[in-house]
């Protein structure tokens, strides 16, 4: 009479032969926690440093660009108001299909044109009206040169978000402001008037 075999251990069978739980020595155990920690440590310096570069990336004016335009928070007194829009165009969910294919997704300011008096202050609220994509808000001084992409400020707007300042331009003229990560289309401009 033929021996008893266990078929795991056949030539022929498709499963392969298990390994009891205590193979996995303890040096194979510090190997894996030393390997997750490793892991652990690569991925939160990337997330820190992603914090600080978006940090960077968006501020307020400066102390230069505050002689040009002041802006505070939204909870300030403001003579008037003004509500911008982001406006999706043309986008992947909605189309139309030939348009994103010849220019990708298109977004708009809504208005884009806006203007208001010097020394008045001007609530300015910004509604990112997308769901799914991220806007910005950069407003820009086209007279300063040496500034980096003449930016007086630069703020970040969040999908489905509003975000509300009070400006006070000190200086009359026309500002662009745009959206930096809808280039060449999200852009508008500011006429800063007279007083009153």
């Amino acid at each position: 009479m033929p021996g008893h075999f266990d078929s795991s251990f056949h030539p022929r069978s498709s499963r392969q032969p298990r390994l009891p739980r205590s193979h996995l020595t303890a040096a194979a155990t510090a190997a894996i926690c030393c390997a997750a920690a490793a892991l652990l440590v690569i991925v939160s310096a990337a997330h820190a440093a992603d914090t600080m570069a978006s940090a960077a990336r968006y501020y307020m004016p400066d102390a230069a660009a505050a002689k040009i335009v002041t802006v505070v928070n939204g909870g300030a007194t403001a003579a008037v108001g003004i509500v911008v829009l982001t406006d999706a165009v043309a986008v992947k969910e909605t189309g139309p299909k030939p348009t994103i294919e010849h220019f990708g997704e298109v977004y708009a300011f809504s208005p884009n044109f806006i203007a208001v008096h010097r020394d008045e202050p001007t609530r300015i609220t910004l509604w990112n009206l997308q769901p799914d994509d991220e806007h910005d808000f950069m407003l820009e001084d086209p007279t300063l040169k040496k500034r980096p992409g003449r930016a007086l400020m630069h703020l970040r707007l969040a999908p489905l978000s509003k975000t509300s300042y009070v400006y006070t331009f000190h200086r009359e003229g026309l500002f662009d402001f745009r959206c930096a990560v809808h280039q060449p289309e999200m852009n508008g401009q500011i006429l800063v008037l007279p007083p009153r």
